[in-house]
């Protein structure tokens, strides 16, 4: 592990450079603002995996997301790039992802871009960008991730994957179910692990959805729940394995 990831996640704090802040963000005293150790393993691995020559990263903060992956790209030692993206990056966190990413040394790979991904998205696309990897941890509104999404699967080559933080919160998670009623997608992995053994609840809710108009009555969500899919967890990643074919007016509950 690098000296800097290493130096934040055993003393908790980060630096602007004249001061010592707590790794959370005053505004938001009782959210984290940045992916646990296991999460960071879980997206690490993923690279080692995937071993992307173009990734990309929304939202940033004090950079401890980027650290991973950057870490993770340069262990590869192939010739890579990582977009990185965060509207905030200056006025919110005070530039301290981009300088722990500096003192890092990973400035040279990373490509900043100080504005919202709805901005930066269709541009990469509209110069003929393709990734490898993505991680969306932006704003987690449903439409804000489903727009991100959008662009994401088409700046997505076959092979590659994206990964959702915060995939526990409804909005995210909901996002992921509609990616995954895509052929093209399958899951690739969860950080979190599936509840270690079934409940009367969920012998009935199995029951229930092989009535024969079970999918007509119950919501989708309903009849296979996160587990079952295989995305439960805080940070879940889903793999692109084939080009996208849709019709015009393709439509699927999810």
């Amino acid at each position: 592990m690098n000296a800097v990831l290493k130096s934040i996640l055993e003393t908790g704090t980060v630096s602007d450079g004249t001061r010592e802040l707590p790794l959370r963000h005053p505004d938001f005293p009782n959210l984290p603002v940045h992916l646990d150790h296991d999460e960071g393993m879980f997206l690490q691995r993923i690279i080692s995996d995937v071993r992307p020559t173009v990734s990309l990263e929304i939202g940033c903060a004090y950079g401890v997301s980027t650290l991973y992956i950057c870490e993770a790209i340069a262990s590869l030692g192939i010739r890579a790039r990582h977009i990185v993206m965060d509207p905030f990056q200056t006025t919110q966190w005070n530039g301290i992802g981009l300088r722990n990413a500096r003192m890092a040394g990973f400035d040279s790979i990373i490509e900043f871009h100080e504005n919202r991904s709805e901005f930066v998205l269709p541009a990469l696309l509209e110069r003929g960008e393709a990734i490898d990897f993505a991680l969306i941890d932006g704003w987690h509104t449903f439409d804000q991730v489903m727009v991100e999404f959008y662009y994401l699967n088409r700046l997505l080559r076959v092979g590659g994957v994206l990964a959702f933080d915060d995939a526990d919160r409804r909005s995210v998670n909901r996002v992921i179910r509609h990616a995954l009623t895509y052929s093209c997608y399958r899951v690739y992995g969860s950080e979190g692990r599936p509840p270690a053994r079934s409940s009367l609840a969920g012998r009935a809710r199995r029951m229930a959805a092989r009535l024969p108009k079970a999918a007509a009555i119950l919501r989708p969500d309903v009849i296979r729940r996160d587990w079952e899919l295989g995305i439960f967890g805080s940070c879940v990643a889903i793999q692109k394995i084939a080009e996208e074919h849709r019709s015009s007016g393709w439509d699927k509950p999810f």
